[in-house]
């Protein structure tokens, strides 16, 4: 504003006598004033929808590890602070509910073939019996009908040779009758052997039925076997990547309730920055889009991250993010993963910027 002035008034020296510069050194003020505002509306119009930096949190990503069921420690292997390496043990538990449930499947699954092995055997043995009552009850019939067919032939031959008796119905009639016999008791072999193969595919269909059921409890069975026994094998909790300990928050021997954190992990560099965009600036940003991450003073290598989340709302910045400790500022979070190998500390506070590359690929490549 001085400077302005300034120019005018050097301006009004040299061109006194000019009357259009006489009016203008009258109402330098105004004329000031009013260049400024076209400058701030300028400058508004340059960098509206930008907000060329902002500041974030260097963080790291975390992991708890707790279980859905009431636990016993039996040993924690691990100190705060301690860095883990891949396949190191980290806890020990012991769920008691979780043995007595497996317990209980072994016995319904061993009792389940228990009672389907008997079954067969008392289906074979019924079929068995129907079959000998069968066979008993052919044999008899078939002995009664060889007699009578015997018996039949014979009283024909006797028949043919008394010429004397060729015109009576006595014979006549006992043949007749007793081939009516032959026939009754043919017939009767006949339905028995019929009813026997009825009983019998009767009897197989049950046994087909109760190995077909119990052959599908016990498949659910196992299923649920196999889940438990897998939950069992994870009560050993082995570190599968590399870990910093943050808390731990049991003692060998403790009791804890269901859900409760028993050992949080850490990275041991940041892998995320968590950068605050005041709500004051419009921010044109979109998830998937790159920001150079540097230190707060600027100083070393700027690494590159990737914009994976934005905020929905407005909220809260850090306190110490605060320029007055009784004024809070508010603003939209923005969520930047950035490489594992970077120069920055845990909660350290970083500056972000954008990038000319707008967008990363999948597979985080520039």
């Amino acid at each position: 504003m001085n400077k302005i002035e300034d120019f005018l008034d050097t301006f009004w020296n040299t061109h006194k006598n000019n009357a259009g510069v006489a009016y203008v050194y009258t109402h330098k003020l105004s004329i000031a004033w009013a260049l400024c505002l076209i400058m701030a509306i300028v400058l508004g119009f340059m960098y509206q929808g930008k907000a060329a930096m902002f500041r974030g949190i260097a963080e790291a990503s975390e992991t708890i590890i707790s279980v859905p069921s009431a636990t016993e420690i039996v040993k924690v292997h691990v100190v705060p602070g301690q860095e883990v390496q891949v396949g190191d043990t980290i806890v020990e538990i012991n769920r008691p509910d979780l043995n007595l449930r497996i317990s209980e499947l072994t016995r319904e699954l061993d009792a389940l073939e228990g009672r389907s092995n008997l079954s067969s055997a008392e289906i074979d043995q019924k079929v068995a019996e129907v079959k000998a009552n069968l066979e008993t009850r052919r044999l008899a019939l078939s002995a009664e009908i060889r007699n009578l067919e015997t018996e039949y032939q014979n009283n024909k031959a006797i028949s043919a040779k008394l010429k004397s008796l060729s015109n009576s119905k006595s014979g006549s009639d006992g043949n007749d009758a007793m081939a009516m016999r032959i026939k009754s008791l043919k017939n009767e072999l006949a339905l028995a052997t019929k009813s026997a193969n009825e009983q019998i595919a009767l009897l197989r269909g049950s046994g087909r039925l109760q190995k077909t059921s119990g052959k599908s409890e016990a498949e659910n069975l196992k299923k649920e076997l196999e889940e438990l026994q897998k939950q069992q094998e994870e009560l050993i909790q082995i570190a599968k990547e590399n870990w910093v300990v943050g808390d731990v928050n049991v003692r060998d021997g403790e009791k804890v309730s269901s859900f409760a954190p028993i050992v949080t992990l850490t990275h041991k560099s940041p892998t995320l920055v968590r950068g605050y965009i005041n709500e004051q600036i419009y921010q044109n940003m979109n998830v998937g889009e790159a920001v150079k991450v540097t230190t707060l003073a600027g100083t070393g290598k700027a690494v590159v991250g990737e914009v994976v989340g934005l905020s929905s709302r407005i909220v809260p910045f850090p306190t110490r993010m605060w320029k007055m400790p009784e004024m809070p500022v508010y603003g939209r979070e923005v969520t930047i993963k950035i490489p594992e190998e970077n120069p920055f500390l845990l909660g350290e506070m970083v500056t972000i910027t954008e990038t000319s590359v707008k967008k990363l690929k999948k597979d985080g490549k520039n």
